[in-house]
């Protein structure tokens, strides 16, 4: 299953590595609500941070994490066709 989830961010979200190191709650929760670029695109680092709040045992995502994924999906390399069926992956 790990290997299915680096593969799938290896295509569409590279940068996520950077800002995560493994698979911790605050990735899985980035994994789950907002796994494109695109989901973060014009977002505030605080409606990140609300979003993420919904996920179970995540209470206090972490404002740091949040604006370094937000500067890294501006700058993101992943494809971006498909984004429906990567959604459904």
């Amino acid at each position: 299953m790990k290997n299915a989830l680096v593969r799938w961010t290896d295509r569409y979200f590279p940068e996520l590595w950077t800002v995560f190191r493994d698979l911790g709650k605050m990735a899985l929760s980035v994994l789950e609500w907002t796994p494109l670029p695109a989901d973060m695109a014009g977002r505030s680092a605080q409606e990140l941070i609300e979003v993420h709040r919904q996920s179970e045992g995540l209470k206090c995502p972490q404002k740091a994490k949040i604006q370094a994924l937000i500067d890294a999906a501006k700058d993101s390399i992943g494809v971006t066709e498909g984004t429906t069926m990567a959604r459904f992956e």
